[in-house]
């Protein structure tokens, strides 16, 4: 139950209990696909075998978006359309016009959408009560848009801010690659990403590469920029921190694993985890936060 990838989020005018949202979750479950439906989204259950839409552990709270959608590739419509203008050309004697080519790939998508398969997809989101924090797994913004809006569909008067700090971590990463030193509870780790500032946006990657400081330095000369550094946090999380804040590759380390008893069940595995990511991340947020100057709380 470890994130891969944080999203995070200030939440800001809302307050509401665990069972409260649980109650609001269940009233957008998410339902299948009807026959004329390409897309269906909603709450699911956390986990399976557990009941309700939040999994509680103390002052953190486990949600989950479920998204529907029917896979019906653009190929095989145009397939199936390229047939039938062919077959109307040869009826009429002449090529379709515009608008009936367009009739035609309508009639078809109507068609097919009952035959397509369905994918469905979850993204979770972790909220913090106590600090006030909604954090998605997600790397993609398109999917945490989608959560966001139902979110706030879901749950009235709420309202959600990007985390941002005073200082960009594009910034601090350059100057920590340029010789100053990162807080000693983080270490640099072997991947890195500097990138030029003028149009042309000339990039340079390291990957598992020891970053040699002279190295780094001259390209930090030459007006890069770092976008992206590989860290280790208290020896226990190693992370890629982005130049937007955004949070990569998170990967737990024996330190955590070992704490782990394998031989629980995959519920007790499932609460387990979710105890301590949730435990070990509201720990390392405040001090990557601090480290990138304290938090934004101007806007």
């Amino acid at each position: 139950m470890w994130f891969k990838n944080l999203l995070i989020y200030r939440i800001a005018h809302a307050e509401i209990t665990p069972l409260q949202l649980g109650e609001a979750l269940a009233k957008h479950e998410l339902r299948e696909c009807t026959q004329m439906e390409m897309q269906s989204r909603g709450w699911v259950k956390p986990h399976d075998s557990k009941d309700g839409f939040v999994h509680v552990c103390g002052q953190h709270v486990l949600i989950a978006l479920g998204i529907e959608r029917k896979l019906l590739p653009a190929a095989v419509i145009n397939q199936h359309a390229k047939n039938r203008i062919e077959t109307m050309e040869q009826h009429q004697g002449y090529k379709p016009g515009k608008k009936q080519i367009r009739d035609i790939k309508e009639a078809v998508l109507i068609e097919l959408m009952p035959r397509a398969f369905a994918q469905r997809h979850i993204t979770y989101a972790w909220i913090d009560l106590t600090a006030g924090m909604l954090v998605i797994d997600t790397a993609n913004l398109k999917r945490a848009e989608e959560l966001i809006e139902l979110l706030l569909a879901t749950v009235g008067g709420l309202r959600l801010i990007p985390m941002t700090t005073l200082s960009s971590p594009s910034a601090v990463m350059t100057r920590w690659l340029s010789g100053d030193e990162p807080p000693a509870v983080f270490t640099i780790d072997r991947d890195c990403e500097l990138q030029g500032m003028d149009d042309e946006k000339a990039t340079v990657r390291y990957t598992h590469h020891v970053l040699d400081a002279e190295e780094t330095v001259r390209h930090i000369k030459t007006g890069k920029k770092v976008t992206r550094l590989a860290m280790t946090w208290a020896n226990k999380i190693s992370f890629v921190l982005h130049e937007n804040l955004q949070i990569r590759r998170i990967v737990p380390l024996d330190i955590i694993n070992e704490s782990t008893d394998m031989s629980d069940s995959l519920e007790d595995l499932f609460d387990s985890d979710f105890a301590i990511m949730s435990g070990e991340i509201s720990q390392f947020l405040p001090d990557l936060i601090h480290a990138l100057g304290g938090e934004n709380l101007s806007r």
